[in-house]
């Protein structure tokens, strides 16, 4: 059941997201008293989400979901930030929608909205982990065990990086959209 639910949220997920982070804009009591905690608590932790994300671009970006808006993998992708964390991608979207709920110190969004996007995000997954596993099967099912959803393993951050360079170009043709969402939604 929740294979099929996070199967209907990747595909409709460009729909859901954007309304879902509109009830940012809708006047809500406060996170926060103080507002100055809730701007700089919030900032650093889109920071670390967008840092997480254009990271994860720079250094290996995975095609898939682009396939009629299904999930699709052409390789199984272990290495690098994927060594400390299998969804790193989502990673990054969680912290920075968690932030930008701070920031905004909206409790709506913040104790409502973002435990919905937890459990959308951990629909999906669970909708790649049952491709992923149809696909890779054994190969998988060892990565899947020895490398957590979304926290990361940060005693392997720097051994991650090893024998990658960054690739600021890729950064910039991938999430300029995103960028440029992020900055116009603070």
């Amino acid at each position: 059941m929740i294979v099929k639910i996070g199967n209907f949220f990747f595909h409709y997920r460009n729909f859901f997201f954007p309304v879902l982070y509109a009830t940012l804009f809708i006047p809500t009591p406060v996170v926060f008293a103080n507002e100055t905690l809730a701007i700089v608590l919030g900032l650093a932790i889109i920071a670390f989400g967008i840092t997480t994300r254009c990271t994860t671009i720079g250094l290996e970006y995975i095609v898939r979901g682009g396939r009629n808006r299904t999930i699709y993998a052409e390789k199984l992708v272990t290495e690098g930030i994927y060594s400390i964390c299998r969804n790193p991608m989502y990673l990054g979207n969680l912290s920075i929608l968690l932030g930008f709920g701070i920031f905004a110190n909206s409790a709506l969004f913040t104790f409502i909205i973002f435990p919905l996007y937890l459990f959308i995000y951990y629909a999906i997954i669970k909708a790649e982990e049952d491709f992923l596993f149809g696909k890779f099967g054994e190969e998988f099912d060892v990565f899947r065990k020895n490398v957590h959803a979304l926290i990361p393993k940060f005693s392997k951050l720097g051994s991650a990086f090893k024998g990658y360079s960054f690739n600021w170009g890729k950064v910039v043709m991938k999430e300029y959209n995103s960028l440029f969402i992020y900055f116009v939604g603070l």
